[in-house]
Parts: structure tokens; C-alpha cells; sequence
């Protein structure tokens, strides 16, 4: 009888593949616990070590549990500051001049171009301040009064430099001559009002701009800088335009009284004076004040 012949056995040559899987398992297991460390939503942490445990069956909830930090994020724009470091809000003012504008022009030209975003911020310097002129398409979207986050940069590196200085500030909004007319905003006035309001905004709230050196107004579209004939005019009407006031263009604005200057017995004025009395008088023997009405008509009047 023919002895059978015994065949070579066959030599698999992808048992790497099961380490791979094991590598890839615990790759993907660590990148999940660092995403969960990175929230702040213990309950979600919670839920992924639970998800781990079950998916690779080992473990008890004692030895898994899993408690996320409570700050973990973008760091916090509050930080202790060195022995004999000075908080530029606290420092003492000065006014800046032609020459702080130059200087200020210049800086920020340097971080606008380091950016990339010299197309979407004009700065010159005119008799009445420093503008800083930020066109729609870097700062809004069309139709639209919310600042993009991707501005914020901007905005933050500007307000730096507007705290070194006691200088008022004007926010003006611009729009070209095309009507505005939706539910938000009736006309062009609403709109260019409502963004330079959120610039303004933006500036104290989030960057520590003080709100005293500040007020927004809107122009519409009658202040264009270009012809609205055509749509790169148009374009570069829509803007807001930052301007730090010179001193000589100070005069002109609303000046900002101090605590002292308001009294207890009643409203204060600018003026220093007291408050006008009404002109009315009480009782029996009181003469009635003139009336500014037309007397009432005889029937009998013709026409």
C-alpha cells in the first residue's frame, strides 16, 4: 500500500497583522482618553471609560474611573503677573500724537502682514485721528452684524495697543447704497449701527478696551469713501472704521463727568448748575400756567 505523503504545512505570513490590530486598538483607545482630558463634561468622560471597559472587558469601575479637570482648554486671559510687572490697564495714560500714530501705524501694519490680512484692514492717519478701517469681507459676513471669531486676532492685537493710550475712540459703520430691508434690519442705518455697536462690544467686553474711551455710531451709506457705481466701490464702502481722535478732534465730543460731579440731594448737570424747576404752582390762590393750546372754537365762529 502507498504510504500517503504528508503535505508541508503552510506558513501564514500575515500574523503581523494581529499585532497591528492590537497597536491600532490602543492607538485609538489613547487618542479617546486624551480627547475626553481635553472636555470639561465629566459626564462624557464618564460615558468613554465606561465604553472602554466594556469594549475590551477588563477592569472594574473602581480601577477605570475617570474624572475630567475642570479647565482644560484655551488658556484664560487672566494671568498672575510677574514681581514688578505692570498691567498695561493700570498704567498711566498719556494722549497720543502724530507720532504714537505713526508708531501705532506702523506695528500694526507689521501684525497685519505677519496675518496675512493687510487686504482686509486699511490704516492711515487723518487731521481728526489714527483710523483703522476694517472692510466687510475680514470682519462680516454679508448682511450680517455678528463679528466672525476669525476677526478676534485682530481685534485683540488692536485693543493692545489702544489701552497704552487715553485717547477717545469712535466706532463707525459703513454700508454701500444698496436698501437694506430684512426683518433684522428695516434699512442700512440699523445695519451699520449694529455692527459698529458689536465691534464696540467686542473691544471692552472681551478685550478690556474701557468703555468711558468708547461710542459707536452709524453713518448708513452716507459717509462712502469710493462711488458706489460699481462693486469694488461698493465693496470698500462696507466697512467700520475705528478712529483714535486726535486732542484737536476730542473737542467735539461729549465730555464724561466724574463721580463727584453728580449730587445727593438730586440729577447733576454739565453745566455745574442746579436742575430747572418746573414752573408750576400749587393751591388755591395759584395763578394757572399759560397754555400752549388753541382755544376751543364758538359754534357759532364761521370759518
Amino acid at each position: 500500500m502507498a504510504r500517503k505523503h504528508k503535505h508541508p504545512e503552510h506558513v501564514n505570513h500575515e500574523r503581523w497583522l494581529v499585532s497591528y490590530a492590537d497597536f491600532i486598538t490602543l492607538l485609538f483607545a489613547t487618542f479617546t482618553a486624551l480627547y475626553a482630558l481635553s472636555k470639561s463634561d465629566a459626564a462624557k468622560a464618564q460615558a468613554v471609560a465606561e465604553g472602554m471597559r466594556e469594549a475590551f472587558g477588563t477592569g472594574t469601575p473602581q480601577m477605570m474611573t475617570m474624572e475630567a479637570p475642570e479647565n482644560i482648554g484655551l488658556p484664560s486671559k487672566q494671568f498672575k503677573k510677574a514681581p514688578g510687572q505692570t498691567d498695561e490697564r493700570t498704567k498711566p495714560k498719556k494722549k497720543a500724537g502724530k507720532q504714537e500714530f505713526e508708531k501705532i501705524k506702523d506695528e500694526l501694519e507689521r501684525m497685519l502682514m505677519t496675518k496675512g490680512a493687510l487686504n482686509k484692514v486699511q490704516i492711515d492717519i487723518q487731521e481728526r485721528g489714527l483710523r483703522v478701517s476694517m472692510k466687510e469681507g475680514g470682519f462680516f459676513e454679508s448682511g450680517k452684524a455678528e463679528v466672525k471669531p476669525e476677526a478676534y486676532s485682530i481685534l485683540s492685537e488692536l485693543a493692545a495697543k489702544l489701552i497704552k493710550y487715553n485717547n477717545q475712540l469712535r466706532v463707525e459703520g459703513h454700508t454701500d447704497n444698496v436698501p437694506m430691508r430684512s426683518r433684522t434690519f428695516p434699512s442700512n442705518w440699523e445695519l451699520s449701527s449694529a455692527r459698529a455697536t458689536n465691534v464696540t462690544r467686542v473691544l471692552t467686553e472681551k478685550f478690556g478696551v474701557p468703555a468711558d474711551k468708547m461710542s459707536a455710531t452709524g453713518f448708513g451709506e452716507h459717509r462712502p469713501v469710493f462711488p458706489n457705481d460699481s462693486e469694488s466701490g461698493r465693496s470698500r464702502n462696507r466697512r467700520v472704521d475705528l478712529v483714535i481722535l486726535s486732542a484737536g478732534a476730542e473737542g467735539g465730543e461729549p465730555k464724561i463727568l466724574e463721580k463727584h460731579s453728580f449730587s445727593d440731594g438730586g440729577e447733576s448737570h454739565s453745566d455745574g448748575g442746579p436742575a430747572p424747576e418746573a414752573d408750576i404752582q400749587e393751591g388755591p390762590g395759584a395763578e394757572a400756567a399759560p397754555s400752549s393750546e388753541l382755544p376751543a372754537s364758538d359754534p357759532g365762529d364761521g370759518l
